[in-house]
């Protein structure tokens, strides 16, 4: 009588799931990496990953068929969230 091998999780898997478990380890080994000399978090990298990872989500949306204005939805909502925040720098007197 022969013992069932116990597949891991990842064999368990489809392909698309192994690739989408590839992807969020992807973002999130960059996520981790974003540390300036002294260990703490580096906000200038962040946003840089931040936006790599959302302009990298919105063109896979795109070829896929998933959301044809993936690219314009982004660079409106980014359009928008910098309109606050000079609109915010304005009230202020100028000041960040």
């Amino acid at each position: 009588m022969t013992t069932p091998v116990k597949r891991s999780r990842r064999a368990q898997m489809s392909p698309e799931q192994r690739r989408l478990e590839n992807l969020k380890s992807f973002w999130k080994q960059r996520y981790d990496a974003c540390t300036d000399d002294t260990g703490q978090l580096d906000p200038g990298e962040l946003a840089r990953v931040s936006f790599d990872r959302a302009r990298a989500a919105a063109t896979r949306a795109q070829r896929a068929g998933l959301a044809p204005k993936a690219m314009y939805e982004l660079a409106e909502m980014l359009h928008t969230w910098a309109e606050q925040v000079e609109a915010r720098q304005m009230a202020s007197g100028g000041n960040p």
